[in-house]
């Protein structure tokens, strides 16, 4: 299983959460079968066309489905392009599981 520890040392399924993650954004794009279409490769703003509404949007939403608050004022405009970084945010946010 590919994982990657969070501060607690327990440990994400990182497949998982990019998936989860490609659903959202399709999700907010209003097209779920693109997410199948979504790579690490794919740039969010660049490929994907993402305006900055569906952006902040993208963020509300992957709290939700997540239950993290993610800390946006340490989000950098790099870091909303790449499916990569975001995975990491997202999973830096995470509580420690049990």
């Amino acid at each position: 299983m590919t994982g990657v520890h969070v501060s607690g040392g327990a440990r994400v399924d990182e497949g998982a959460v990019a998936r989860r993650v490609r659903e959202v954004l399709a999700g907010v794009l209003g097209t779920p079968e693109l997410a199948d279409g979504i790579t690490d490769a794919t740039n969010v703003v660049h490929d994907l066309g993402i305006n900055s509404i569906q952006m902040i949007n993208f963020l509300l939403a992957l709290e939700d489905e997540f239950d993290v608050e993610l800390e946006f004022e340490e989000l950098s405009f790099e870091q909303l392009e790449s499916l990569p970084e975001i995975r990491r945010f997202v999973v830096a946010a995470m509580p420690d599981s049990p």
